[in-house]
């Protein structure tokens, strides 16, 4: 024992286990933050890039709906346009037809007010006359009104004018062809003498 007394003070240090584990436990903590910060940075990367692409995604959501919208658009106003022609279509052929009936109208009108000594030969044109105009009618056809009323160049077609004691000037006074029109619409125009 006196060999250790009489040692140098630095020589009788003896190592203990605990006074190297402090730079080991250093060094242990700035990994751990090391990795902490490399994590972050990958997790932003990460975030930054999830929301590049959900804004994308967006952008094509937003694309995708307005096409739609213009489809859905376009659908319905091709639906109401052919819609309307179709109903247009429809109307320009009754149109045509009647038009194409109104001479053989015209002629039934004809033998009805020509002087005749059968009965039942006018009774028989009167009833055919009644149903044509009764077929007219359900198809929307309707006569104008012409004797007695004033003149209306969109309803009438004056051949002539004459003098008149019973009408006023401009009033129809005689109508020489029937016309017709089918709601709004002028079939033919009514052919009438008109009051100077």
């Amino acid at each position: 024992m006196n060999d250790m007394e009489n040692m140098p003070q630095e020589e009788m240090e003896i190592d203990t286990p605990g006074t190297e584990a402090e730079p080991v436990a250093e060094e242990t903590t700035d990994k751990k933050k090391k990795d902490k910060k490399v994590d972050i940075k990958k997790t932003l990367e990460n975030l930054l890039s999830t929301e590049k692409k959900l804004e994308e995604t967006q952008k094509e959501l937003d694309s995708t709906k307005d096409s739609f919208q213009r489809t859905l658009a376009e659908y319905d106003n091709y639906r109401k346009r052919t819609a309307k022609e179709k109903t247009e279509n429809f109307t320009l052929g009754k149109i045509q037809a009647v038009t194409a009936l109104l001479p053989v109208l015209d002629t039934l009108e004809f033998a009805l007010n020509a002087p005749c000594q059968d009965e039942s030969y006018k009774k028989g044109i009167e009833m055919v006359m009644s149903q044509a105009m009764n077929a007219f009618s359900t198809m929307g056809v309707e006569r104008i009104e012409a004797a007695g009323t004033e003149f209306n160049p969109n309803f009438h077609a004056a051949v002539m004018q004459e003098a008149s004691e019973e009408f006023e000037s401009g009033f129809v006074t005689k109508e020489l062809q029937k016309g017709y029109k089918m709601g709004d619409k002028i079939i033919r125009p009514s052919t009438v003498v008109v009051a100077e």
